[in-house]
């Protein structure tokens, strides 16, 4: 075959299409966790790369330099999950637009996010050569809230704007559908039980 007949071929990405992408790998993940132990690992990565794309979506609102920095060396780079999460709360730095609004975190949210990143995603992504058992009966509360805060970034702030609304019928759907399977898993009816025991202490 001629290579002047062969056309080039893209992968167009923006920041909603990345994010949505991540979160539609979680559902996938999130579809085996009953059969595949090993799945609730790219949950938490996959999960964790959606909350952070819908975060950047959200302080972006129409200008990538409420996102970006400038090195010493003048290179753009974009701003880490934390901050970026720290913006989504603050109204004073946020995109304001009408029917947007700011992300209010709950204490069991905001614990969940930080169990989601720093103790599990980051040991994940930066693997030290170890044997680490992991105790997974909260791995479902934890994805349960972290859901609930990306369907606010994608549906509640600036970022509602930018997406088609066939995206967003399809981060409802997938919300709906992952929260639905977790409620019905066995890990989670344990899990609750299993809170239920430690509060009656």
């Amino acid at each position: 075959m001629s290579s002047s007949r062969i056309r080039p071929k893209w992968l167009r990405l923006s920041e909603e299409t990345n994010a949505l992408d991540y979160l539609e790998q979680a559902y996938y993940y999130i579809r085996q966790v009953d059969t595949n132990v090993v799945a609730w690992k790219w949950v938490i990565l996959t999960l964790h790369s959606a909350l952070y794309g819908f975060a950047i979506c959200a302080c972006m609102g129409t200008n990538p330099d409420n996102v970006t920095y400038k090195t010493r060396t003048g290179k753009s780079k974009l701003i880490d999950f934390d901050k970026a999460l720290k913006r989504c709360q603050d109204p004073d730095k946020l995109p304001i637009m009408a029917n947007s609004k700011h992300l209010q975190l709950t204490d069991q949210q905001d614990d969940s996010i930080r169990r989601l990143k720093y103790q599990f995603r980051n040991y994940f992504e930066h693997f030290i050569p170890t044997g680490w058992p992991i105790e997974i009966h909260g791995m479902p509360l934890i994805v349960l809230d972290v859901l609930k805060v990306i369907r606010f970034l994608a549906l509640e702030t600036t970022a509602q704007f930018k997406l088609k609304q066939s995206q967003k019928k399809k981060i409802k759907s997938i919300v709906f559908q992952s929260q639905k399977l977790l409620k019905q898993s066995k890990l989670y009816r344990k899990s609750l039980y299993l809170q239920k025991m430690q509060d009656d202490k």
